[in-house]
């Protein structure tokens, strides 16, 4: 089986969720004998291949170029949506008039994906809930999670003591983006009025946003961490706190809870579908909750969920999984 994967051009230069789950999903595929390819030309001659995998409607300028060439040239679609409505974000936010109009106006377009495409990957039921309320028809779908890599299994917080001695023995963190849709600001507010280390790693999405996040004096800020050394960070903490205004359900956390960190997690998105009763959840206007949710980590067990993690979402399994969604739209 041939597959060519598309998404955005920048997706190596500015990292995101959907660049995980691109290239974790890539290189399961690839163990199970399948040849992937990538390409962000909206041109390419698909003749070669099977499928086209497409990642992302959030920003739909390019998925939608990469559907109507597949389209053309009559190719089998599987749609990667990673899809939620940011308008309640905006309006919080308050967002300009212009960015909820831009949003609404590439509707349509997002529309004729989610519609059109031959099988639709969301990441869980819930997500799957929200392309059924904001579109009015639908295409097909398997639910296909996100996941976290299989060498996590067993991560201890050594190599990571070693790397970075003068970070307290007790620290909460988040691993993600430093930007105001992962409400860091909030996070270090919350800490610092409980006396708490708050640990960020992540690149930085706004430089404005990260100065007003290190004012606070109990932040530390590392930079971003890859492989067995971002494994130990997560086994280190103490938590691992992500409240930002949506996920879906936000890989860090899945990350961190298969190291045996207890997971505090935003309640907007899909967390629960993943996390179930074993991760303590906060609402991002509510101050009670994320403080109420830091004083309980400190005394929760991470392992019913670490143990449920391990079972449901190793990257290897989702790669079966994906694999399987291809099986029914390719005919041999």
């Amino acid at each position: 089986m041939k597959v060519l994967f598309q998404t955005r051009p920048d997706f190596m230069k500015n990292p995101a969720g959907d660049t995980v789950q691109l290239v974790s999903t890539g290189q399961e595929l690839k163990k199970l004998g399948v040849e992937v390819h990538l390409s962000a030309d909206p041109n390419i001659d698909l003749s070669p291949y099977d499928l086209v995998h497409i990642f992302n409607i959030t920003r739909i300028k390019e998925s939608y170029m990469f559907f109507l060439n597949a389209q053309k040239q009559k190719k089998k679609i599987a749609l990667s949506p990673i899809y939620w409505s940011p308008n309640a974000y905006f309006k919080r936010e308050g967002a300009s008039p212009n960015t909820l109009a831009i949003w609404k106006h590439m509707q349509p377009m997002r529309a004729r994906l989610i519609s059109e495409s031959t099988l639709l990957l969301p990441n869980s039921s819930i997500e799957m809930d929200v392309l059924r309320q904001d579109f009015l028809n639908v295409a097909p779908f398997q639910v296909v999670p996100n996941g976290f890599p299989d060498s996590f299994i067993g991560a201890t917080p050594q190599l990571f003591r070693d790397q970075f001695p003068s970070i307290p023995k007790e620290f909460v963190l988040c691993a993600a983006r430093i930007s105001t849709r992962k409400n860091q600001h909030w996070l270090a507010k919350i800490c610092q009025e409980l006396g708490l280390s708050l640990v960020l790693l992540g690149p930085v999405n706004d430089q404005t946003y990260f100065k007003s996040v290190m004012s606070f004096s109990n932040v530390i800020y590392i930079g971003t961490l890859q492989g067995e050394l971002l494994a130990s960070a997560y086994s280190a903490a103490k938590s691992h706190a992500l409240p930002s205004w949506f996920e879906t359900p936000g890989l860090s956390s899945i990350e961190a809870g298969a190291c045996g960190t207890v997971v505090i997690s935003t309640d907007q998105g899909s967390p629960n579908e993943y996390f179930q009763d074993m991760a303590l959840y906060v609402h991002p206007l509510n101050d009670i909750s994320l403080r109420s949710a830091l004083e309980q980590s400190f005394n929760a067990s991470p392992f019913p969920l670490m143990r449920h993690i391990h079972k449901h979402y190793p990257w290897s399994k989702v790669g079966e999984v994906t694999l399987d969604a291809y099986s029914t739209i390719i005919v041999d």
